[in-house]
Parts: C-alpha cells; structure tokens; sequence
C-alpha cells in the first residue's frame, strides 16, 4: 500500500532559512556598539605612553626625597620644558644652607626684569650638581607625550617652557607640585603632596571634557587652569 510523504510545517522550513533582515540588522548594530567602545591599539599605546610618564616622575620624586635625606643636603627635581623631548634629572646642592630666591614668571616681566630673572636662575642652577645615576642616561619623555605646564609651592606659577623644579629637604619636607602631561586623547597630572610621602595621579580623557565643537588643545587647556587655580586656592 503506497504511502504518502510526511508533510513538513511551514514553522520549520521557516527557521532553516536563516535569520530574518530584522535580526541582521540588530546583530550588526550590537557589534558596532561593541567595536567602538573598545579603544584603538594606538589609543591604549598612548595611554600606556602617559601613564609611563607619570609612574617615571613618581619614581624620580620619591628617589629625590631620599636622596636629600641620605646626604643630608637640599635636593630637587628638575624639568627642562626647553628641550624636546622634554627632559628631567635629580640634582644635589651644597651642605652649607642655602636660601632659594623667589622666582618670578618670566613671561610677565620687562625684557631687563627677565633677564635679571635668568641671571638669578643661572646661579642658583650652578650650586647643584647631578646625581650620579643620572649622569650616563638621559631621563626623557616618549615623544607622544607632552609636559604641559609644572606648577609647584616654591615657583608659585604654571610653568610652560622654562626649567621647573621642585625641591627636597634634609628633614624629609618637599614642596608641593602638580607635573600635567598630555597626549592627543588624554589630559593627566601627578600631585605631589609638600608634607607626606604621597602622590595622586589622575586622567581624564579628552572626550569626556569635549564641550561642543572645541579643539582637544583648548579642552586640556581650560581644565589644567582649572585644576591648577583649584590647587593654588583651595
């Protein structure tokens, strides 16, 4: 007796045809939320770059701070904002005590008041020698990273392109400093506290300052004045 052949459901031969336009579309919407939320290789390089940066300063003031005490003598932190790439090194002064002068912001003096200022700089600089660990290796930034500006206790101002220091004492004191380094996509800076051995870092990624249609220069600008304001009147 011939047999009939079974009938098969629409239901099935629907889902053996794969997915509907609806659902390809939801898939590929998903996979570029997904694509985009994860930073480029060279968004994560450069943040590697700056945060690099930020762990060498901390090593570098915490070096210093020890050294002063070690040779009992002053001690500092030095940044060459001249050079590029930017440089740092620690130094040592004499035994003898030594009165730091007050130091002005060159850029907002007369041509002969800054000159006087350099001349002050020049002579101080010559009462410090380098440490021995830094005289056969330049310290140096990757070129991807910018030093912005160093403000600190002693200088009183941000630091834009001359030489920054900040300085350690026999006693275990140190001046208070903020050292602002950035990258394209990235604003950070290194607090050092004056009197504890302690250090704050923080980032803020460009795109989560973004203000309307502003260039990322303006945007790290404005929040490092920012903080920097903050910081000289808490």
């Amino acid at each position: 007796m011939p047999t009939s052949a079974p009938k098969i459901s629409k239901n099935i031969l629907s889902q053996d045809q794969g997915f509907s336009l609806m659902e390809i579309l939801v898939a590929l919407l998903l996979a570029a939320i997904i694509f985009t939320s994860l930073p480029s290789s060279e968004d994560s390089r450069r943040h590697r770059d700056i945060q690099n940066a930020l762990n060498d300063l901390d090593r570098a003031v915490r070096f210093a701070s020890n050294e002063a005490v070690l040779r009992n003598t002053l001690v500092r932190l030095n940044v060459n904002l001249e050079k590029m790439p930017i440089e740092y090194s620690v130094e040592y002064g004499p035994r003898e005590n030594l009165i730091l002068p007050s130091m002005q912001d060159v850029s907002k003096l007369s041509l002969e008041e800054a000159e006087k200022e350099k001349k002050k700089a020049s002579a101080l600089d010559s009462q410090f020698t380098l440490v021995e660990e830094f005289k056969d290796i330049t310290r140096e930034f990757s070129p991807e990273v910018e030093v912005l500006g160093v403000a600190t206790s002693f200088q009183k101002t941000l630091i834009r392109d001359t030489k920054a220091s900040i300085y350690f004492y026999p006693t275990g004191e140190r001046d208070g400093a903020l050292f602002f380094l950035g990258t394209q996509d990235e604003l950070a800076y290194l607090e050092v506290l004056p009197f504890q051995e302690k250090t704050n870092a923080e980032y803020f990624p460009v795109a989560s300052l973004q203000g309307g249609v502003a260039k990322a220069e303006d945007i790290r600008e404005t929040k490092m004045e920012e903080i920097t304001r903050n910081w000289f009147e808490p």
